[in-house]
């Protein structure tokens, strides 16, 4: 056998289980694949919850960009179109906050947003967004699905909303102005469906008036909100404000929560590399006569070392390779996963007689999801995954640190 040979071979040789080879690395790799796998599924799951909101709040509220509109200025559509060519649209709106009571007396805190009559068209990211259950965006106020069952709303009902005026000489006035329900949308997202209603200008009569109007600017990047920005100062547009901004303190607290499942992961595999640490360390007290051995034939310590490495590295890049295609399995299919388990439930359920045919992990009366949504990134799946494998390989290396201790005149002249 070539000097480079005996290598790979007594380390495929110690990496099996048996009298001779002493304890097998393979429960080391499994460990690292389910590490990397139970990650994966975790962090696509929380992107595609986290991902989902972030969605849904700049396609139906924040925007990209907001600019306050001008009456003649330069901070119009058409100026704001034209300042920006990776603007994908354009909207104008008011914000009004209030309450809304049905005709019972039922009330609810409501934050009405008061846009053209062709909000549709001007924004497909909005269309795309509101699923309509009933009714149209058109003729009257369009409530979330939440807000429409907590007042028992249908389409065509009448609504109470509080309109709140303020004037320097009249001073402050409230009435009550009555508004039809055009039509109910759910776009996935509580907040919105339960607090945030769309009302066409056409239908809002005085309601919003004195409310500084906003432009809401879609990009095709979100993520070019700061070059936009730029573009529109240099236009002599001003007061342009990024989604970054206008959400810092809900987006902070995704990020925070981020950082701290990315630290998680840390701890994880910091945990799964101290086990490999000691098991290989253990390893390397057991084969003491073994490396005395191939120290007292020529091998140098360099090349022992190797032999661990090679362990090393088979049991985290195959263990995290394994957990790469059985996270992803799992990640894309993932509402398969659970319909599978709830049938597997249900059928267990009837066999001992004890019913249980409706059982749902995820049920509607305990979470606001009907499908789990599942993201997830190349570069933090490429970390995990380097994260599990490079996990087994510091360890090889730590605990073959002790090989070149091992001199084989003590060693054998002990024996």
């Amino acid at each position: 056998m070539s000097v480079r040979g005996w290598i790979p071979f007594v380390a495929s040789r110690w990496f099996r289980s048996g009298r001779e080879s002493g304890p097998s690395l393979a429960p080391a790799t499994a460990g690292i694949a389910v590490g990397v796998a139970a990650l994966l599924c975790v962090i696509g799951v929380m992107n595609g919850f986290q991902l989902g909101f972030i969605d849904a709040v700049l396609d139906l509220d924040s925007y990209h960009v907001r600019v306050p509109a001008g009456v003649d200025g330069p901070a119009s559509v058409s100026g704001i179109i034209d300042a920006l060519p990776g603007a994908t649209a354009a909207l104008p709106f008011v914000d009004v906050r209030t309450m809304v009571a049905n005709k019972r007396g039922k009330a609810a805190a409501l934050r009405i947003k008061i846009v053209p009559d062709d909000a549709l068209s001007l924004d497909p990211a909005l269309a795309a967004r509101l699923e309509l259950r009933s009714g149209e965006f058109s003729g009257g106020l369009v409530v979330g699905s939440e807000l429409s069952k907590r007042l028992d709303l249908r389409v065509g009902d009448v609504v109470s909303v509080l309109d709140v005026s303020a004037d320097e000489e009249e001073g402050i006035d409230a009435s009550m102005a009555g508004l039809s329900v055009a039509g109910v949308f759910h776009c996935g997202y509580y907040d919105f469906d339960a607090a945030l209603a769309f009302l066409p200008e056409s239908s809002a009569g005085g309601l919003g008036r004195g409310e500084a109007p906003t432009i809401g600017i879609k990009l095709g990047d979100r993520y070019g909100d700061a070059r936009a920005i730029a573009e529109l100062a240099e236009a002599g547009i001003a007061g342009a404000e990024s989604w970054r901004e206008y959400n810092r303190a809900f987006f902070g607290a995704l990020r925070m929560e981020k950082s701290v499942m990315m630290m998680l992961v840390g701890l994880i595999f910091l945990v799964v590399g101290v086990n490999i640490f000691h098991s290989m360390r253990k390893a390397v007290y057991g084969r003491v006569e073994d490396i005395a051995t191939m120290k007292a034939l020529g091998a140098d310590s360099a090349s022992v070392r190797r032999v661990f490495m090679l362990d090393g590295i088979a049991a985290g890049v195959g263990g995290a390779l394994a957990g790469l295609c059985a996270g992803l399995l799992v990640s894309m299919n993932v509402n398969e996963v659970f319909s599978a388990i709830e049938a597997f439930v249900a059928f267990a359920y009837r066999i001992v007689g004890a019913g249980g045919s409706a059982f749902e992990i995820f049920s509607p009366k305990l979470f606001y999801i009907g499908d789990v949504p599942v993201r997830l990134s190349f570069a933090e799946t490429l970390f995990i995954t380097a994260a599990g494998a490079s996990s087994a390989v510091a360890a090889a290396w730590a605990a073959s640190s002790r090989v070149s201790r091992i001199l084989p005149s003590e060693v054998l002249r002990d024996e």
